[in-house]
């Protein structure tokens, strides 16, 4: 490869620090973006590539790795392959020799026949047979002398470069200075459509003197690296394998019919993305052939030499020559590195070497390597603690996509800060700083060796043992590395350490270390044992690596052999005894000579001529005895004991029976010469250790590494070569490449650059043995591409021809077919390989997907619609594993911005149906809050806020997980900044108060922290795949979540924008940390871009913060938020603009992204609206009204929304305010909010205002735990006192005067001390107090005004006290210092020693706010109001108010000369600051209010004709400048009637409503009090079945009376009303005992005998199954989960029919009990999962079936009598009753009962499932409530009251959301209880 690198660096300029070898002889290059664009566009080479600047020699290397990602800007890495043009000098035949014409016949096949269909497939099948055996004839028995036609023959050169530029769609580019090239004509580009999507395209064709060079795009990830590294990408179903070589065979097809070929294909050849979208990069090096004419092995463009090299570093002889001490310990652990995939320079896969000395004392004490360094750098008991903890959360377990727990001892071998930590001295400053830590600290790392090997918990890398220079310090702050002192220098140092990795010691103990690195210590209980449970073998990721622990040996690996421990090194000493002996014997052999043949010992053939019954009784005792012998020496474990003489002398001395007169046949006697004869033995010698070690060797190389191969004599090759060979050669190495794949595991020892012939022969030798582990649809196709059934001599001998390339020649017809193509293999008729019909349309898809991203990306709605064009013909086919490849695709798509509204929007519905509820919500739910939570402009975006796509949510995804999960992302909206800027404040107001009360009047700390149950950490990213079989602590910069900072206790219990106080408690996976699309997924409730850099004040704080210590410094304002104050925000700037997508079609009216964002808000409005009144009160209070109300104080969020702005609507209606219209930000923010609410309390009443809402008011302007005040606190009361001005004018009077103290002591008051307080400062400064104190100030003079003079003294005397009290603050505080009035108190006039019991920015801002103007302003309209008596009293300051007021007049008119002078209070009201008086308001009577003047009491009666005097509000005519009450009847009324409703609450729906909202959130138990809220009455027979629509507005009933009735769910009346059916089927010819609505199909399944099918909106029948046999009804039905649609029926005979009801007949059938004993079937329950289906008998058996295969998976006596129910729940739970009186829950797999519920006075008939409790109800119309997972808890009953339930209970039905009870009865009347 060096001539070739060398070729590159001189023809294209690149230098040769910019290059890398690669895989698969491509060299990887590091090159300019403008460079290439330079190749892209057909421009001229540049003479030199350039180079990077400011970049090491060791950062480019580190950048030519594939592990690393990130680039430098501007850069890129690129693959070239290249092509020696002498070794194509060579002719290809075009007239095939062999049976096959794949890739000539393949275009025409393509042309003329339609493989795709039956009839051409059987054509084409026919000829190719017929042409076959023709030509097998032709060239067995004619004559070829005869033939005077010669081949056609054309240049390989030219035949290459051809067909490159066909397929790849570019010409060649002639470079350099040969002229001769430049003659030749380059051939033009094909009018194509451009390369397979399916081929690596091709980014340049160049061609110089000597080479031609293909230049790809680099790819980071190969199929090798998934089997290898991430092999659970691939393990959830074989559908994945399949559409990967239904890819790889579309690449070929296309590749033979541009006539080229594909080489010898392996798994690094075909390159794959997370979609698994997989593109084939052609081996073009096999097209290659030696100069010379020695070929090894027919095997095209591999050289002998490069042979010989990849043969030497084959495993089997690797190993072998390591253990045999021929290599050394260094390169046998490169060796494994190397085929363990690790690379040189790769910081995350770096090769490995382990310590073997730690350097505490000279040449260093010998490391224990039976350990891991992990373990012994940590400990056993911290490794201990990790694997147990891990394991009990593993056991756990988590929800549905949360990333589980594994249990494991360490994480890796070597990580890359580790491997930069070793090399730091050679590496720049700059990549330290972005890989180990951020600030430059080089005292932080090791500065001795000593010190690295004891910190370092992973193990050495080569270069501490070859490489003297990396001791040495590039950096001038950093000292070199230093060495021990034993070593005298560096190089002495790598001396000595390389000499201790060869010594003795390490030899004997370096297998150890290997089967904990790379051997079957990795996995398994051995792994346990050895405390080296590695993470990344057993957590089962999906997403592509390129790096990862490989498992090379999965068996114990040899030894070392040391010579001393099984050979002597002295010869031992011998007596004389044993000589003499020894040469008696040897003459005694000598003479005994027969025919000149030595008679041999142990009974051998060759022995003395014994009789039959002698040499056998001699061969008894002979192995009798030699077995004793062995085992006795083999009894010894310890290699110092000595063996016993007897052992020795049976052993050394010759057989006693070669003897020349008998044979002594007594084997317990030896020779008596011989008794004293010994052989002295060296100390530990074992003489069987060598037979030992040479058979743990031989069973390690056989059994572990398959390294028997059968040996095969090779011929040369003569050049004549046909292109049928090639194409013979691909179809061999897709056999091979199929069985690679699922070999993956045991070919780890073979070599990534193995030749074809030795790939073939290992995977053969597999197939052979372990067929069964390949994917069953694939095993014929293994059988019939590698002749599995032909002996492998047989199939390589008949090979070996000096004309082919292949290992050897398919037969012409076998099975009937003609060698395989593959336009053959695709065919859909074609057995070997079972592609399922819908790989053509989702293959089509995906190639759209990916063509038209790359074209028409920024047309995001035509690209969306033209795949979804292509959707639903796909998904009628589709299977849900090849939903698993889909579903990648449609979330991509969801999750970009230019495509996500328009992919929601189309893709939703249909995938969503597919995937069913369960699915739908897991992989779903986190693309849609992407979308809603997106911030910017997207076009579009009010389609995903209208009432058909919410409509579909609900139903698709389920009520609950709706409301839970999905409507808060939704009502975002209303503020108008959809996305990240409002939602990171959508829980400001859950502060960190614990302090409630427990009356349901009180909001519990829990409920305001949140809503949702869904935890974001449970959104998992799902894009590196999906799999239907079946997050993380903040980092210490992201406790500053978006620029609010939370106190410890808080950041558990408040996450902004979070509706869940529980989801800070999760965990995410590493992988789901580093993207800015990964980030979004950690918050609930609002969305953390990490492009926004949003920073608020410092001083913003929580309590308790010491950040909050810093007083009194500027308030930057962020510029994110400002707006200009003169337009509406609506307009301006209601959203930070984004990409524009391009414009749409003409005839489309294009909207502006103001006009768009009215929509939007418009359409959010309504669609709240809707569904507040689709919800019903108490979901619409508990998730719409409580989301709202957070919302509103997010409106008030920032210092930015506390600046006023100009009115843009002059004819809206603004009631509640009575001064001068001038609102901030947040008043016209809030609009569609407080809009909403108003209608929630139109149409459920005032209880909405004054249960709910004022409560809330109460708890966010309440006091808290501390002086200080946070931002968030800031807006709540803000927000608080805006919402109490709207809930006051639609307050009836007598309500208002109920509710006046509430308002009084839990509004007012604490806003006034908020307000008037020197102590605390707002964070917003002055301007935030200004604004409250003009709120504050409005609100008291509306109620003032609505309850008139005469209450205003009585009830808010205290509040307006208070209020004045603000303008005495300052005068108290300048006496305490001894101030002058006319002084400001200020920090400048304080020294640092003065402590302060008032805060000095407070001081400032009560300066600023409780002004001259603001007396004057708050204080006239007061006194003309409850005039100046009055005042007097309730002022105790009235004197200092009154100086202020004057002052200000004074101020006034000396600017003002014009304007009148104020005189006295009492003169004011008659004077031009008068409170007009209009409509006899101000009369004598002094009636100011709403109220008549009638008083009972101390009520006060309201007069029927007094209502319209509140709509004419007073006017204050003031000065310029000054806050005046002013406003017209629109603008200032002071009350307006809430309109009647039907759906008002009233009676027991008010009291189950204010039941209801009391609850916390996060209480889903099931409480029933029998509240009677509706009944239906309609049926005239018993109610047989209750059954609840997915969005809990509608049931369905079934009746004796033959019908079936849809009922509504809506509120109406007190509880008391009876309600009538909706829609009525009456289709039904006999009782119906069965309803249910199918999930999938939205249609209603209901059966009397007979099913019927048919649609819930019309009443229409669709379909109609009639019974299948009269003689045996059906008794039992259910429906299958979505998102199957079968209908399973049981009949009387015990047979279980499956319906689908969209096609006619049965689906499948099965027979689940042949004797008479079980009974008659009574219920049946489908599985969640809908997997498996419980059948219960009459007899109280229950039959388990698995729905898939139809086999009965269980059988069990449940119940003694007859079963009455049966229901599943999630986690194969069955619960059943039965008439023994028993309820009884059951696990699938247990045999025994989990609980038995027992009722001891009547069985329970009916029940149903609650989340996790059992509803149930009896015949005696008793109600129990039972647990189903704490069986501890006891069962709760209740007895239903004649009140309000008559008749007996027949039928039961809950409703999940709403936690109501739906009971029927044999009169016909259905009655909804609470």
């Amino acid at each position: 490869m060096e001539c070739r690198v060398a070729a590159v660096e001189k023809d294209l300029g690149i230098d040769r620090k910019q290059l890398v070898v690669g895989e698969s002889c491509q060299i990887v290059a590091f090159v300019p973006v403008k460079w290439l664009t330079s190749l892209k566009e057909r421009k001229t080479l540049l003479s030199s590539c350039p180079r990077p600047e400011g970049l090491s020699e060791a950062e480019i290397t580190t950048f030519l790795q594939p592990s690393v990602d990130k680039l430098p800007a501007g850069w890129t890495r690129i693959s070239i392959q290249t092509l020696r043009k002498s070794r194509l000098a060579y002719h290809i035949s075009h007239t095939p020799s062999s049976p096959t014409r794949c890739a000539e016949e393949a275009a025409r096949v393509g042309a003329e026949l339609d493989l795709d269909s039956l009839c051409g497939f059987m054509q084409h099948v026919a000829e190719q047979n017929y042409r076959n055996l023709w030509r097998k004839a032709h060239r067995q028995y004619g004559r070829p002398h005869t033939d005077s036609t010669e081949r056609p023959r054309t240049s390989a050169l030219q035949s290459v470069k051809q067909s490159l530029s066909r397929l790849l769609g570019c010409s060649f580019l002639h470079i350099g200075s040969d002229s001769s090239l430049n003659k030749e004509a380059a051939p033009s580009p094909p009018d194509s459509q451009g390369p397979h999507p399916n081929l690596l395209p091709a980014d340049a064709l160049l061609e110089s003197a000597h080479f031609l060079y293909v230049i790809q795009p680099f790819s980071r990830y190969s199929l090798r690296d998934v089997v290898s590294y991430s092999p659970a990408k691939l393990a959830s179903s074989h559908a994945k394998v399949l559409f990967i070589l239904f890819q790889v065979l579309q690449a070929m097809r296309a590749c033979h019919r541009e006539g080229l070929t594909c080489g010898s294909l392996a798994l690094n050849h075909l390159l794959v993305d997370e979609r698994l979208c997989t593109q084939l990069q052609l081996s073009l090096c096999d097209y290659e052939r030696p100069e010379c004419a020695e070929l090894s092995g027919g095997e095209a463009g591999q050289e002998g030499s490069e042979q010989a090299a990849s043969t030497e570093h084959q495993l089997p002889a690797l190993c072998t020559d390591w253990v045999h001490g021929r290599i050394s310990n260094f390169s046998y652990l490169m060796g494994l590195n190397r085929l363990a995939g690790r690379r040189d320079g790769d910081p995350n896969y770096h090769p490995v070497l382990p310590w073997v000395v730690d350097f505490t004392v000279p040449y260093g004490k010998f490391r224990d390597l039976r350990k891991s360094k992990f373990r012994l750098n940590k400990g056993d008991k911290q490794l201990d603690f990790t694997y147990e903890m891990t394991q009990e959360a593993f056991v756990t377990g988590g929800q549905a996509g949360e990333a589980l727990h594994v249990p494991h001892h360490i994480s890796d071998i070597l990580s890359d800060i580790t491997y930069y930590v070793y090399k730091a001295r050679r590496t720049p400053r700059s990549v330290l700083c972005s890989h180990v830590r951020s600030q430059w600290e080089p005292n932080e790392y090791p500065a001795s060796m000593e010190r690295m090997q004891s910190w370092t918990p992973d193990e050495c890398i080569p270069e501490f043992y070859t490489d003297p220079t990396i001791f040495q310090s590039i950096h001038p702050d950093m000292p070199d590395l230093d060495i021990p002192n034993w070593c005298a220098s560096y190089q002495d140092f790598i001396d000595i350490h390389r000499e201790l990795l060869e010594s003795k010691e390490v030899s004997l103990n370096l297998h150890h270390w290997i089967d904990l690195t790379f051997g079957y210590k990795l996995t398994g209980k051995e792994a346990v044992k050895a405390k080296n449970v590695c993470l990344h073998l057993v957590d089962s990721h999906s997403h592509l690596t390129s790096y990862g622990v490989v498992q090379l040996f999965d068996r114990p690996h040899p030894q070392r052999l040391a010579g001393g421990s099984y050979a002597p090194p002295e010869a031992p000493v011998i007596t004389q005894n044993l000589k003499g002996v020894a040469e008696r014997h040897s003459e005694m052999r000598a003479a005994g000579l027969i025919n000149g043949i030595v008679p041999e010992t142990a009974g051998s053939e060759g022995a003395w001529p014994l009789g039959e019954d002698s040499r056998d009784r001699l061969k008894e005792e002979d192995l009798e005895e030699g077995t004793e012998a062995l085992d006795s020496l083999a009894a010894s474990d310890k290699p110092s004991e000595q063996l016993s003489p007897a052992a020795v002398s049976n052993l050394s001395t010759a057989d006693p029976r070669v003897s020349a007169n008998k044979v002594n046949r007594n084997r317990g006697m030896a020779d008596p010469d011989l008794r004293d004869a010994r052989v002295s033995l060296p100390e530990g010698f074992n003489p069987l250790q060598a037979l030992e070690d040479l058979e743990k060797h031989h069973n390690f190389l056989v059994r572990g590494l398959y390294s028997e191969l059968p040996e095969r004599s090779f011929t040369n090759l003569t050049p004549h070569l046909s292109f049928s060979q090639f194409v013979q050669r691909d179809m061999q190495a897709f056999g091979v490449l199929t069985a690679e794949i699922f070999f993956a595991q045991r070919l780890k020892a073979l070599a990534q650059d193995a030749s074809f012939l030795d790939r073939f022969l290992t995977v053969r030798k597999l197939c052979v043995h372990h067929l069964k582990e390949i994917a069953a649809p694939l095993q014929h196709a293994a059988l019939t591409l590698l002749q599995l059934g032909r002996s492998c001599e047989e199939l390589l001998e008949a090979g070996v021809h000096g004309d082919q390339i292949n290992l050897f020649e398919y037969l012409p017809v076998f099975e009937g077919l003609p060698p395989s193509s593959p336009a053959q293999l695709l065919s859909p008729s074609c057995p070997i390989i079972p592609f399922p019909l819908y790989f053509n349309s989702l293959h089509q898809f995906v190639c759209s997907y990916y063509s038209h991203w790359a074209e028409n990306v920024e047309q995001g709605r035509d690209f969306v619609f033209s795949l979804w064009q292509q959707l639903d013909k796909l998904l009628e086919k589709i299977q849900p594993e090849g939903l698993e490849i889909l579903l990648p695709f449609i979330l991509g798509l969801m999750s970009n911005d230019l495509t996500a509204v328009y992919a929601a929007w189309y893709f939703f519905e249909p995938i969503s149906r597919a995937l069913g509820p369960r699915n739908a919500y897991r992989y779903l739910l986190k693309p849609l809050v992407g979308v809603y939570e997106k911030p910017g402009y997207l076009c579009g975006r009010f389609y995903l806020y209208t009432d058909c796509f919410i409509v579909q949510l609900i139903v698709r995804l389920g009520l609950q997980p709706f409301l839970n999960s999905l409507l808060p992302h939704i009502l975002q909206v209303l503020t108008g900044q959809e996305g990240a800027e409002d939602s990171r404040v959508l829980g400001v107001v859950a502060d960190d108060e614990e302090a409630v009360s427990d009356s349901p009047d009180s909001y519990s700390s829990s409920e305001l922290k949140g809503t949702a149950e869904h935890r974001s950490s449970s959104f998992v990213d799902f894009s590196s795949g999906i799999s239907f079989s079946d997050q993380a602590e903040l980092t210490e910069n992201e406790d500053f979540q978006n620029g609010i900072f939370l106190s410890e206790r808080e950041q558990e219990s408040v996450s902004l924008g979070k509706l869940s106080d529980k989801s800070s408690n999760s965990d995410t996976s590493a992988e789901d940390r580093g993207t800015d699309s990964d980030s979004k997924e950690r918050l609930s409730l609002r969305s953390v871009d990490s492009n926004q850099d949003l920073k608020l004040p410092e001083n913003i704080l929580q309590p308790g913060d010491p950040e909050d210590d810093e007083e009194g410094e500027a308030v930057p304002e962020p510029a994110d938020f400002c707006s200009s104050p003169a337009s509406d925000p609506r307009e301006s700037e209601a959203l930070p603009k984004g990409e524009s997508l391009e414009e749409e079609d003409e005839e489309e009216e294009e909207l502006s992204e103001g006009k768009e964002q009215k929509i939007l808000l418009d359409t959010a409005c309504k669609t709240v609206k809707w569904l507040t009144a689709k919800l019903g009160p108490t979901l619409s209070s508990r998730h719409v009204v409580r989301n709202l109300l957070r919302l509103l104080v997010s409106c008030y969020f920032g210092s930015e929304k506390h600046q006023f702005v100009s009115s843009g609507d002059e004819n809206g209606t603004r009631v509640g305010n009575i001064y001068e219209r001038r609102p901030v930000l947040g008043d016209v923010i809030a609009r569609p909010i407080l809009e909403c609410l108003m209608y929630v309390a139109q149409l459920y009443g005032e209880p909405v205002l004054t249960y709910q809402c004022l409560t809330y008011i109460a708890y966010v302007v309440g006091p808290s735990n501390s002086w200080r005040l946070n931002s968030r606190k800031e807006a709540g009361l803000l927000s608080g006192v805006v919402l109490m001005q709207k809930i006051i004018v639609y307050l009836s009077d007598t309500t208002l005067m109920d509710v006046l103290p509430k308002i009084n002591q839990d509004v007012l008051l604490p806003v006034l001390q908020v307000l008037t307080s020197p102590h605390t400062s707002f964070p917003s400064r002055a301007q935030a107090r200004t604004v409250l104190c003009v709120k504050t100030l409005s609100l008291i003079a509306l109620v003032c005004l609505r309850i008139g003079q005469e209450m205003v003294s009585q009830h808010m005397s205290e509040t307006l006290r208070r209020f004045f009290q603000g303008f005495s603050v300052l005068s108290e505080l300048k006496e305490q210092m001894g101030v002058s009035e006319d002084s400001r108190l200020g920090l400048a006039g304080l020294s640092d020693g003065d402590e302060l019991s008032w805060d000095p920015a407070a001081v400032e801002e009560l300066e600023a706010v409780f002004s001259l103007e603001m007396a004057y302003s708050a204080y006239i309209p007061f006194n003309c109001l409850i005039g100046d008596s009055i005042i007097k009293k309730v002022l105790w300051n009235h004197d200092q108010v009154w100086k202020l007021v004057t002052l200000y007049q004074e101020t006034v008119s000396a600017q003002s000369p014009e304007s009148p002078r104020l005189t006295s209070p009492e003169s004011q009201q008659g004077g031009g600051f008068a409170l007009s008086v209009r409509d006899g308001l101000l009369a004598d009577d002094r009636v100011t209010g709403t109220f008549g003047s009638v008083t009972v009491g101390n009520r006060i009666e309201i007069p029927q004709d007094t209502t319209s005097m509140g709509h004419h509000p007073a006017q204050v005519n003031q000065c310029p400048n000054t806050l005046t009450l002013a406003g017209s009847q629109e603008d200032g009324s002071l009350k307006q009637e809430l309109p009647r409703s039907a759906r008002m609450l009233c009676g027991n729906w008010l009291a189950y409503w204010q039941y209801e909202i009391g609850l916390s959130q996060h209480d889903t138990r099931f409480y029933f009090h029998q509240i009677r809220l509706q009944h239906f009455t309609g049926h005239s027979g018993t109610v047989k079945c209750l059954s609840t629509l997915s969005g809990e507005d509608f049931f369905l009933s079934a009746s004796r009376d033959k019908t079936v009735r849809l009922w509504p769910l809506y509120n109406y009346g007190d509880g008391t009303r009876e309600m009538e059916p909706r829609l009525t089927y009456s289709e039904h010819r006999k009782s119906v005992f069965y309803v249910q609505q199918a999930e999938a199909l939205q249609q209603v399944v209901s059966c009397d005998g007979s099913v019927h099918l048919w649609d819930q909106f019309t009443g229409k029948t669709i379909r109609i199954f009639d019974a299948f046999d009269s003689r045996n009804p059906v008794t039992a039905v259910t429906s299958m989960p979505a998102p199957q649609c079968s209908v399973i029926t049981g009949t009387a005979d015990s047979m279980l029919h499956f319906i689908d009801p969209r096609k006619p007949g049965l689906q499948h059938e099965f027979r689940l009990n042949m004797s008479v004993t079980a009974g008659l079937i009574r219920c049946l329950a489908v599985s969640p999962s809908g997997r498996t289906v419980a059948v219960g008998f009459s007899s109280g058996y229950i039959y388990l079936l698995d729905t898939r295969t139809g086999l009965i998976m269980r059988v069990w006596q449940a119940h003694d009598s007859d079963i009455l129910q049966l229901k599943t729940a999630e986690g194969n739970v069955v619960v059943s009753s039965s008439t023994d009186h028993c309820l009884t829950i059951w696990k699938e797999s247990e045999q025994k009962a989990v609980h038995h519920y027992r009722s001891p006075s009547d069985p329970v008939h009916i029940f149903d499932l609650h989340s996790n409790e059992i509803v149930a109800g009896t015949v005696a119309n008793r109600i129990g409530i039972y647990s189903l997972v704490d069986t501890s808890v006891p069962a709760s009953m209740n007895k239903l009251s004649s009140e309000n339930f008559r008749g007996t209970l027949t039928s039961l039905g809950i409703l999940p959301a709403k936690r109501l009870l739906l009971l029927g009865s044999d009169n016909g009347v259905i009655r909804l209880l609470a």
